[in-house]
C-alpha cells in the first residue's frame, strides 16, 4: 500500500460520485445543499452502478479498456445527465431547515456512531490481505486481466471459476488499478470499504425525512454489526455490493410503492440493472423485487404493473450483450446440470433445502437477530393498519427465500451439499442480501407500525 494508491483510489471514488451526481440531478433534482449532502450516498452508488453497467456493456462489445476508457465513459454519462438536468432552480442551494433539534441531536449520535464504525473499519481494510477464495481464485484475477490486457480474454476467463459471472465487479476492480497506478490488491479493499460508506449514507439520506432517527440509526447500526457482514464486507467480490444494489432498488421500490414519485422508480432500474450485471443471484434478487412490487400494489395496477415491467425491461436489456458474449463462447452456464427444472429431479432435497435456507437465515451468530425482528415489523404495521409496505415486505422475504430455496433444492448433492462451507454451499453468501436490504426495509416497518392510521391513509 502506498501513499498513491490511496489518493488515486480516492479521486476514483470522487469521479463515481460525481457521475452520480450530475445524474441525479437529471431524475430528481434538490431543493438545497443540504439535501444534495443527505443524498450524497445515493448518488455515489448511483455513480457506481452506472459506470459498471456502462463499462461492463463496452468491455463485452470489445471497447479496449484503459484508464483513457474510464475518463471518457464517465465523462459521457456526466454530460448526459446534465444536458438531461431538470432547471436550475429545483436545486438552488438554501441554508437548510435547523428545527426540532432534539431530533437533529439523535441523529447526529446515531451518525457519529456509525463514522466512528467505519473509521475502525477503514483501519482494516488498508491492511487486509487477500485471502477470501473466491476474491483471489477468479474475482481479482479477472480484474487484473482486464487491467493488463485491455478487455476480456476468454481463454484466460475459461480457466477460471464462475466463467459466466457477468464483468461488472471485474471492471470497476481493474478502473481502480487504473487510478492506483497498480494492481495493488491490499488497497483494493479499500475500495469495498467505499462502497460500504456509500451503503450506510444512501440509506440514511433516503429514510432521514420519513423514518425517526430513533428507529432509523439503531436499525443501521444492527445489520452493520452482524458478525458476517463485520468479517467479510471488504473482500474484493461481489457478495456484498450486489447485496447494496439489491437493498437500494427494494428500497426506492417501496418508498415509490407510498410516494409514487417518477424519479425512485427510475433510479431503482439502474440499481437492478447493476444487480443482473454483478452475479448471477441478481437476476433472481430482482424478479423477486418486481413481483413483490406488483403484489403490493395490485389495487392499482393499471398505474404501477406497466412501470414495474419496464424496470423489469430495463435490468433485461443491460444484461442481454452478456449473456450472448458467454453463450456464444460456450463457457459454464448458471443454471443446474439437470436443467431450470431439476428440483422435480431431486425431490428428496426440498425438505433439507428449505431447513438449511431458514436456519442460516436465523443463525445468531452471522446476523443476531436481524430477520426476527423484520417478522416482528410487518406484525407490528400490519396492526397498526398499514398495508402496502408490509405486504411488499412479506412479499420479497418470502419470495427470496423460496428462489434460494429453489437453488439448492435443484442443485444435486454433489453440486450443492447442504452445509454451511461457503466453498461448496452459497447460501450463507445469498443470505446476506436480505439481511443487508434490513437495514433499510427494517426502519420502514417499524415507522409504518409507529404512525399507523397516518401511514395507511398516505398509502391509500
Amino acid at each position: 500500500m502506498t501513499v498513491r494508491a490511496l489518493v488515486g483510489l480516492a479521486v476514483f471514488n470522487v469521479f463515481l460520485l460525481g457521475i452520480g451526481i450530475a445524474t441525479l440531478a437529471a431524475l430528481r433534482g434538490w431543493r438545497t445543499w443540504h439535501d444534495l449532502v443527505r443524498i450524497g450516498g445515493l448518488a455515489y452508488l448511483l455513480g457506481v452502478a452506472l459506470m459498471g453497467v456502462t463499462l461492463s456493456i463496452e468491455l463485452v462489445v470489445g471497447i479496449p479498456f484503459s484508464f483513457a476508457t474510464i475518463v471518457l465513459t464517465g465523462a459521457a454519462l456526466a454530460l448526459a445527465a446534465v444536458a438531461l438536468r431538470r432547471p436550475l432552480a429545483r436545486w438552488r442551494p438554501e441554508l437548510p431547515d435547523t428545527r426540532a433539534q432534539g431530533v437533529a441531536l439523535v441523529a447526529l449520535a446515531g451518525a457519529a456512531l456509525v463514522v466512528v464504525y467505519l473509521e475502525a473499519l477503514f483501519r482494516s481494510a488498508r491492511l487486509s490481505s487477500l485471502s477470501a477464495w473466491d476474491a483471489w481464485a477468479f474475482w481479482v484475477p479477472k480484474a487484473k486481466a482486464i487491467y493488463f490486457f485491455g478487455g476480456l480474454d476468454e481463454q484466460f476467463f475459461r480457466e477460471l471459476a464462475n466463467p459466466s459471472y457477468p464483468p461488472l465487479v471485474p471492471a470497476l476492480e481493474a478502473s481502480a488499478f487504473h487510478f492506483m497506478g497498480s494492481a495493488d490488491v491490499v488497497t483494493l479493499h479499500v475500495q469495498f470499504w467505499f462502497f460500504a460508506c456509500g451503503f450506510a449514507a444512501a440509506v440514511a439520506g433516503l429514510l432521514a425525512p420519513r423514518v425517526s432517527p430513533y428507529v432509523l440509526w439503531p436499525c443501521i447500526v444492527l445489520v452493520l454489526v452482524t458478525p458476517r457482514v463485520v468479517g467479510r464486507n471488504l473482500d474484493p467480490q461481489a457478495d456484498f455490493l450486489l447485496d447494496y444494489f439489491f437493498a437500494l432498488a427494494a428500497l426506492l421500490v417501496a418508498l415509490w410503492l407510498v410516494d409514487r414519485e417518477p424519479w425512485l422508480l427510475a433510479t431503482a432500474s439502474v440499481f437492478m440493472a447493476a444487480a443482473v450485471m454483478t452475479k448471477r443471484e441478481g437476476q433472481l434478487l430482482v424478479a423477486c423485487v418486481v413481483v413483490a412490487g406488483a403484489v403490493a400494489s395490485w389495487r392499482r395496477w393499471r398505474y404501477a404493473w406497466p412501470r414495474l415491467a419496464l424496470v423489469a425491461g430495463v435490468a433485461v436489456a443491460a444484461l442481454v450483450p452478456w449473456r450472448i458474449w458467454f453463450s456464444s463462447r460456450d463457457l459454464t452456464g448458471d443454471l443446474p446440470s439437470a436443467g431450470a427444472l431439476a428440483l422435480f429431479h431431486n425431490l428428496d432435497r426440498g425438505w433439507p433445502a428449505f431447513q438449511s435456507v431458514v436456519t442460516t437465515f436465523f443463525d445468531y451468530d452471522l446476523w443476531l437477530v436481524v430477520v426476527p425482528l423484520v417478522g416482528v415489523g410487518v406484525i407490528l404495521a400490519f396492526l397498526a393498519g398499514a398495508r402496502t409496505l408490509p405486504t411488499y415486505a412479506l412479499t420479497l422475504y418470502t419470495l427470496v427465500l423460496a428462489g434460494f430455496v429453489w437453488v439448492l433444492w435443484s442443485f444435486t448433492e454433489l453440486e450443492l451439499p447442504f452445509v454451511q462451507d461457503e466453498g461448496v454451499n452459497p447460501i450463507v453468501r445469498l443470505s446476506a442480501s436480505l439481511v443487508v436490504a434490513s437495514a433499510a426495509i427494517l426502519p420502514l416497518l417499524l415507522d409504518a407500525a409507529w404512525r399507523g392510521s397516518q401511514r395507511a391513509a398516505e398509502e391509500s
